[in-house]
């Protein structure tokens, strides 16, 4: 099989779409292979997109993702895609409808932390297992009453203080609602 693929050709089998492929290749989930139209790219990059869509499908955060990926060659990727993928921590409805009534009726089954995944640097037969994160979790907080922030938490030493600052300026906007 030619492995040789065009962006296009890439989305159109991993189901993500050029923009986030891009993406990913700006934020370094995806090693650059050239620019333009006659960049190609491979196996390896087909198999990291799948590893990451799944791993977001498991609801990890991208810098987990990308952490999570330095440490993979493109033999760990696909030991890890080889494992069987976690089950989904949201219960199959069959409309909307019906995921609300079940979570308002508080019968969802329990999700627990994320399934461990294979790691490897080179050998993925010696490769130790590494458990991700459990699920991440997200804080509402109200900055006036028509307004409030979303924050996926945990976050980074570096990140919170971003908020604290953000937080002290929205005090100074809209009082001490914030």
């Amino acid at each position: 099989m030619n492995t040789e693929l065009d962006i296009k050709t890439l989305s159109q089998q991993t189901q993500v779409s050029v923009r986030t492929i891009r993406y990913y290749l700006a934020e370094g989930l995806l090693s650059s292979v050239g620019r333009g139209p006659t960049a190609s790219y491979g196996a390896g990059h087909r198999d990291r997109l799948l590893l990451i869509r799944r791993l977001q499908d498991a609801h990890q955060p991208l810098a987990t993702i990308r952490t999570y990926l330095e440490a993979l060659d493109d033999a760990g990727v696909a030991a890890a895609l080889a494992e069987p993928a976690p089950p989904s921590p949201v219960p199959t409805a069959t409309s909307a409808q019906d995921y609300v009534r079940q979570v308002l009726a508080k019968t969802a089954p329990p999700s627990g932390p994320a399934a461990p995944v294979m790691a490897s640097t080179r050998d993925a037969a010696e490769a130790p297992r590494i458990p991700l994160p459990a699920r991440s979790t997200w804080e509402r907080i109200a900055l006036h009453p028509d307004l409030e922030l979303h924050v996926r938490r945990p976050l980074a030493r570096a990140d919170q203080r971003r908020l604290d600052e953000l937080l002290e300026q929205a005090r100074r906007l809209f009082g001490s609602a914030a």
